[in-house]
Protein backbone atom coordinates (compact mmCIF):
# COMPACT_ATOMS: atom_id res chain seq x y z
CA UNK A 1 0.00 0.00 0.00
CA UNK A 2 1.43 3.32 -0.97
CA UNK A 3 0.67 6.26 1.65
CA UNK A 4 -0.39 9.56 -0.68
CA UNK A 5 0.16 11.61 2.49
CA UNK A 6 2.10 12.11 5.74
CA UNK A 7 -0.88 13.17 7.43
CA UNK A 8 -2.99 10.60 6.72
CA UNK A 9 -1.76 6.91 7.81
CA UNK A 10 -1.97 3.79 6.42
CA UNK A 11 -4.66 1.75 8.60
CA UNK A 12 -5.14 -1.04 7.18
CA UNK A 13 -3.69 -2.99 4.37
CA UNK A 14 -5.64 -4.17 1.30
CA UNK A 15 -5.12 -7.45 0.09
CA UNK A 16 -6.33 -6.22 -3.62
CA UNK A 17 -4.00 -3.31 -3.57
CA UNK A 18 -1.46 -3.04 -6.12
CA UNK A 19 2.13 -2.93 -5.09
CA UNK A 20 3.91 -0.35 -5.46
CA UNK A 21 5.85 -0.78 -8.82
CA UNK A 22 2.64 -1.59 -10.28
CA UNK A 23 0.79 1.42 -8.62
CA UNK A 24 3.87 3.25 -10.15
CA UNK A 25 3.43 2.16 -13.56
CA UNK A 26 0.04 2.24 -14.13
CA UNK A 27 0.46 6.23 -12.72
CA UNK A 28 2.67 6.50 -15.52
CA UNK A 29 0.76 4.97 -17.95
CA UNK A 30 -2.45 7.07 -17.04
CA UNK A 31 -0.11 10.77 -16.94
CA UNK A 32 1.06 9.92 -20.48
CA UNK A 33 -2.50 8.85 -21.92
CA UNK A 34 -3.42 12.28 -20.48
CA UNK A 35 -0.71 14.03 -22.25
CA UNK A 36 -1.23 12.16 -25.81
CA UNK A 37 -4.77 12.80 -25.42
CA UNK A 38 -4.02 16.90 -24.95
CA UNK A 39 -1.79 16.61 -28.01
CA UNK A 40 -5.09 15.40 -30.13
CA UNK A 41 -7.08 18.14 -28.45
CA UNK A 42 -4.74 20.95 -29.42
CA UNK A 43 -4.31 19.27 -32.54
CA UNK A 44 -7.98 18.93 -33.55
CA UNK A 45 -8.28 22.72 -32.08
CA UNK A 46 -5.21 24.34 -34.42
CA UNK A 47 -7.84 22.07 -37.64
CA UNK A 48 -10.52 23.97 -36.82
CA UNK A 49 -11.69 26.71 -39.11
CA UNK A 50 -11.11 29.90 -38.45
CA UNK A 51 -9.12 29.59 -35.50
CA UNK A 52 -5.65 30.46 -37.42
CA UNK A 53 -7.36 32.82 -40.12
CA UNK A 54 -6.26 36.83 -39.95
CA UNK A 55 -8.49 39.28 -39.00
CA UNK A 56 -8.28 40.44 -43.10
CA UNK A 57 -8.66 37.16 -44.12
CA UNK A 58 -12.29 36.87 -41.73
CA UNK A 59 -13.41 39.90 -42.73
CA UNK A 60 -13.14 39.14 -46.70
CA UNK A 61 -14.77 35.54 -45.97
CA UNK A 62 -17.44 37.52 -44.13
CA UNK A 63 -18.50 39.48 -46.67
CA UNK A 64 -18.52 36.90 -49.23
CA UNK A 65 -21.15 35.38 -47.40
CA UNK A 66 -23.00 38.32 -46.76
CA UNK A 67 -22.89 38.61 -50.75
CA UNK A 68 -23.94 35.02 -51.35
CA UNK A 69 -26.85 35.54 -48.70
CA UNK A 70 -27.90 38.85 -50.72
CA UNK A 71 -28.33 36.89 -53.83
CA UNK A 72 -29.69 34.34 -51.84
CA UNK A 73 -32.44 36.29 -51.18
CA UNK A 74 -33.22 37.80 -54.18
CA UNK A 75 -33.88 34.49 -55.30
CA UNK A 76 -36.07 34.06 -52.22
CA UNK A 77 -38.40 37.18 -53.27
CA UNK A 78 -38.54 36.45 -57.10
CA UNK A 79 -39.53 32.75 -56.02
CA UNK A 80 -41.77 34.01 -53.28
CA UNK A 81 -43.06 36.72 -56.11
CA UNK A 82 -44.17 33.58 -58.54
CA UNK A 83 -45.60 31.70 -56.58
CA UNK A 84 -47.60 34.51 -55.55
CA UNK A 85 -49.04 34.99 -59.23
CA UNK A 86 -49.59 31.29 -59.38
CA UNK A 87 -51.59 31.31 -56.61
CA UNK A 88 -53.10 34.72 -57.73
CA UNK A 89 -53.97 32.77 -60.76
CA UNK A 90 -54.91 29.25 -59.60
CA UNK A 91 -57.44 31.52 -57.29
CA UNK A 92 -58.96 33.25 -59.91
CA UNK A 93 -59.31 29.78 -62.02
CA UNK A 94 -61.25 27.99 -59.11
CA UNK A 95 -63.63 31.26 -58.42
CA UNK A 96 -64.00 31.03 -62.39
CA UNK A 97 -65.14 27.57 -62.66
CA UNK A 98 -67.25 28.01 -58.81
CA UNK A 99 -69.05 30.96 -60.72
CA UNK A 100 -69.31 28.70 -64.13
CA UNK A 101 -70.97 25.63 -62.03
CA UNK A 102 -72.65 27.64 -59.55
CA UNK A 103 -74.76 29.68 -62.64
CA UNK A 104 -75.21 25.99 -65.02
CA UNK A 105 -76.77 24.59 -62.16
CA UNK A 106 -79.89 27.39 -61.33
Amino acid sequence: MVQVSSDIPVTQQNSNAESSDDFSQRTQEIATDICRQAKKIDTLAESLPGTTNAIGELEKDFQELNRENEQVTVELQEANRQARELLDSLSAMLTAIADNFGSSTT
